[in-house]
């Protein structure tokens, strides 16, 4: 009996960042997953750009505190600083 490869268990955050670009169905990943692609902005800004834009969509109370940290990170790019600019204008 061969020895079966070992598998990788990704997280869905992982997995998300991994596939990019190709995109989960955002509406399907939850609030936490969302906030963790922010916070993990480096591994895949696209992926954090999304996400910080569906948590102000839904309301979610982490969406201003994540955007003030962005804009504050000097490693997070003009896109991402723009679209937390944006959840804080309201946009």
């Amino acid at each position: 009996m061969a020895d079966e490869p070992t598998r990788l268990k990704l997280s869905l955050v992982n997995e998300i960042q991994l596939l990019y670009p190709t995109e989960p169905n955002w509406f399907e990943v939850d609030n936490d997953t969302l906030a963790a692609l922010v916070d993990d902005f480096a591994s895949e800004p696209s992926c954090a750009t999304t996400a910080i834009g569906l948590l102000v969509t839904r309301k979610d109370a982490r969406a201003n505190e994540l955007a003030h940290w962005l804009i504050a990170h000097e490693q997070a790019d003009q896109w991402l600083k723009e679209a937390a600019h944006d959840v804080l204008d309201g946009n």
